[in-house]
């Protein structure tokens, strides 16, 4: 069969000839194209048998019975053959399977090994700028057992591709080129040896070196506030279990996971946030800047003093006085009682310019096209719908390569929204939009005493970090002697185990004053979207934004609540005037959360159905979701 292990042609071994189990005239037998000798029975036990031979002797019936025990014998002898046969054929499929595992382990070393080579390669090749960081750069020699392992995931398109620079540096460094990712290579190669398998063997590495140390390992996510979440999404996906694969250490250990739950609760790497986006909120709340390290082209000798900010940025990551403490993590989740979300989510589409929005009689209206990565379940910075969301989703389509650039792009399309009409395809201002707090009504406020409606406020959400656009800050709400006195008022908290919820409109400016938004702590939140028939509303989440509406034009509900808490390592430029006391008097650890044993059950299956691609499927609009639900679809005219 084409099979090293018999040399019989394909045909020979498959065709409708042949038996499993035909037996040769010379005493040979072939099973499975393994051949085996049988060795016939001794004589003695059947026809020279002299007992046999005795009992034949004058005994007239003596032809009788030796025909008998001959037919015995002989039935016994097949017995005892069929019983060789079935015992080697048994050692050879257990031989045949073994040798099949040890070739595949051999094909994924070497596939291994193939892509750990692509790895430590130039990404951009020759034809790019020079390394921003110079030629001479280094990064501090990694001293086992006394710093502490990390690994990296680094989006080399962000900082105005500062993020290629600093994979560049880490490859000429024995510990960082095996340990700093690509992270779009290691989403691209999730097949068996591909970069996730990599990332994955390093991750376990790491974790078995921090613990000898008793700490836990550190991931740098390298990129703009969304690369957080996603950071996250790439650590679960490397431990999701795949019971397909045990052979390469995939096997479940009883939660869906590679790792037990004691392991992620000891061992799941604290997050450092690298800053290479435009606002960079994650990075600066956490005290790891604002801008990425060595961010100063004017400055003289910019190369080596890039160089020297970069050294230090890595310093601060591994060395084991930064602390490490415990971040909410919040998520999207369908709403109590039902086991899936009841919208679906768009992006919205357009040319390139002030106004993506295409005129069609006479009026300018979305364009929409399917929903695409990542999709939303994590929260991790802040969520809002209104004003700043339909930004974000303008924004998206006029990116540009540098940070500047982007914060002027940013007011161009907030000025351009403020100028135009709302197109039909939403709703004045925030009608149509309510939010329940704890089972409370939380907005519009007063609406059920007065049934005030959402059109007077631009836009609703909550806080995570006490940071936003460089600009935006927010604190417990208080009477306006105390915002305008110097009394202190409980900032905006990462790990309190509460959303800081929000709400404002253009004159909340004057009310406050200044940007320091008057916030409410809550436990969780549930948006309801009072829809018609081909209107819809925007969120954003994290900086990235999404069109949630109703494919059927039905009402429905967008509910957030904590889901997991976190550990991430503060920087050496954190701000506790920002953050107010970190820690929180709980030890630092990895955790599923909920408030009963069944709500952390439903995170665990929810986060297994993200990564495992589930959510795409229940979340994101198709072609016909769109234009069933009232829409018009990427390009289309009427």
């Amino acid at each position: 069969m084409g099979n090293a292990n018999c040399g019989i042609p394909d045909g020979d071994c498959t065709g409708t000839n042949r038996s499993d189990d035909f037996v040769q005239d010379d005493g040979h037998r072939d099973v499975g194209c393994k051949e085996i000798h049988l060795e016939s029975p001794p004589a003695e036990e059947i026809l020279n048998s002299s007992d046999l031979a005795q009992e034949d002797i004058g005994n007239e019936d003596g032809k009788t019975d030796r025909t008998s025990r001959i037919s015995h014998h002989s039935t016994v002898d097949e017995e005892v053959r069929e019983a060789i046969l079935e015992e080697e054929k048994q050692k050879w499929e257990v031989e045949n399977a073994e040798r099949l595992r040890n070739d595949l382990r051999q094909t994924w070393m070497a596939d291994l090994e193939n892509t750990r080579k692509t790895m430590h390669e130039d990404p951009a090749g020759t034809h790019r700028p020079a390394n921003r960081y110079g030629t001479d750069a280094t990064l501090p020699h990694f001293e086992a057992g006394k710093h502490i392992p990390i690994l990296a995931l680094i989006n080399p398109l962000s900082g105005a591709m500062a993020g290629t620079d600093i994979l560049g540096v880490c490859k000429h460094e024995p510990y960082y080129k095996e340990r700093c990712f690509n992270i779009l290579d290691v989403v691209r190669g999730q097949q068996r040896g591909g970069m996730l398998d990599v990332f994955r063997i390093e991750l376990g590495k790491a974790k078995d070196e921090a613990k000898a140390m008793g700490a836990r390992p550190r991931v740098i996510s390298g990129g703009g506030d969304g690369t957080g979440s996603f950071a996250l999404f790439i650590i679960f996906l490397a431990l999701k279990a795949d019971n397909t694969r045990i052979d390469d250490g995939l096997e479940d250990t009883g939660n869906g996971f590679t790792w037990t739950d004691q392991e992620l609760t000891e061992s799941f790497p604290a997050i450092a946030q690298l800053p290479l986006g435009s606002a960079n909120d994650f990075a600066n709340i956490l005290g790891w800047g604002q801008k990425y390290p060595g961010d100063g082209k004017f400055v003289c000798g910019w190369h080596d003093w890039a160089a020297k900010m970069l050294y230090r940025w890595f310093d601060a990551v591994i060395s084991p006085t930064s602390k490490v403490v415990n971040f909410d993590i919040w998520g999207i989740l369908p709403p109590k009682g039902s086991d899936k979300c009841d919208f679906k989510l768009a992006e919205l589409t357009g040319d390139r310019g002030n106004c993506p929005n295409a005129a069609v009689n006479g009026k300018r209206v979305l364009h929409l096209k399917e929903g695409g990565k990542p999709v939303p379940f994590f929260v991790c910075l802040y969520f809002s719908a209104g004003f700043g969301a339909y930004m974000t989703a303008r924004f998206q389509l006029n990116r540009h390569k540098t940070p500047i650039t982007n914060r002027v792009e940013y007011v161009r399309q907030a000025l351009g929204i403020i100028a135009e009409s709302t197109p039909p395809q939403l709703q004045l201002r925030l009608n149509g939009v309510e939010i329940d707090c704890e089972g409370e009504p939380y907005f519009p406020p007063r609406r059920v005493a007065k049934k005030t409606r959402g059109r007077g406020y631009r836009e609703v959400g909550f806080y995570n970090i006490n940071w936003q656009a460089h600009a935006i800050h927010g604190a417990t709400r208080a009477p306006l002697s105390q915002r305008l006195g110097c009394s202190s008022r409980e900032p905006v908290s990462f790990n309190d185990d509460h959303l800081d919820m929000f709400r404002w409109k253009f004159t909340s400016l004057v009310k406050n004053p200044g940007l320091r938004i008057q916030t409410d702590k809550k436990k969780n939140m549930e948006l309801k979207y009072e829809a018609k028939k081909g209107q819809g509303v925007f969120f954003q989440w994290d900086g990235e934004a999404r069109f949630a509406f109703s494919p059927t034009g039905e009402d429905f509900h967008i509910f957030i609540r904590k889901v997991l808490t976190v550990p991430v390592v503060l920087g050496p430029y954190h701000d506790a005037r920002l953050t107010g006391p970190v820690e929180n008097g709980k030890p630092v650890k990895f955790g599923f959360y909920g408030e009963t044993p069944e709500e952390e059950n439903e995170v665990r299956a929810r986060l297994i159905a993200n990564v495992g691609g589930k959510l795409e499927e229940e979340l994101n609009a198709t072609k016909d979701d769109i234009t069933n639900g009232g829409f018009l679809f990427q390009g289309e005219k009427k």
